[in-house]
């Protein structure tokens, strides 16, 4: 009778986590919709907010990544050297490498890094990055011309020639 019972116990609770979880993924998805609908109401504080909720309860949701990403990226205002300016340029970098630890070539992620990195004037990084991007899709032109500014912008700051 107690090994009914302990099998019992055990069962109703594997039950409860299994629950659990798909309830969790449902309301990653809520959330994510949610934030989908303030990020195109320009409500990016709002939409930040519910992809943060989307991540926390559904980690491997790649979308929800992307769009946190992207609202980050959205409050970036290239050129103006604050902390809470590059915070979320700094923010929307780490939300774009964690989508390339899951998905390696994700050509949004490659290239979203590659373009901060470019504004917040990380010549270098950006280059690399867009290397990476040329390298992930090699038909696309925009990383090659991409590079080719950088190349420019380095060389006319150094006062070198562009023969």
């Amino acid at each position: 009778m107690k090994t009914i019972y302990r099998a019992s116990v055990v069962l109703f609770a594997a039950l409860v986590i299994l629950l659990g979880t798909g309830c969790n993924k449902l309301r990653a998805r809520d959330q994510l919709n949610k934030g989908v609908q303030a990020y195109k109401n320009a409500k990016y504080e709002q939409a930040i907010d519910h992809f943060q909720q989307s991540v926390s309860l559904d980690p491997s949701l790649i979308n929800a990544r992307l769009y946190l990403a992207t609202a980050y990226a959205q409050q970036y205002i290239p050129g103006a050297d604050t902390p809470d300016n590059n915070r979320n340029a700094e923010q929307a970098i780490d939300q774009y490498k964690k989508v390339l630890e899951t998905d390696a070539k994700n050509i949004n992620s490659i290239k979203g890094i590659a373009y901060l990195y470019l504004q917040m004037k990380k010549f270098d990084l950006a280059k690399d990055f867009y290397k990476r991007a040329s390298g992930a899709d090699p038909n696309d032109p925009e990383p090659y011309y991409s590079v080719g500014v950088i190349d420019w912008t380095q060389a006319w700051k150094s006062g070198r020639s562009l023969e």
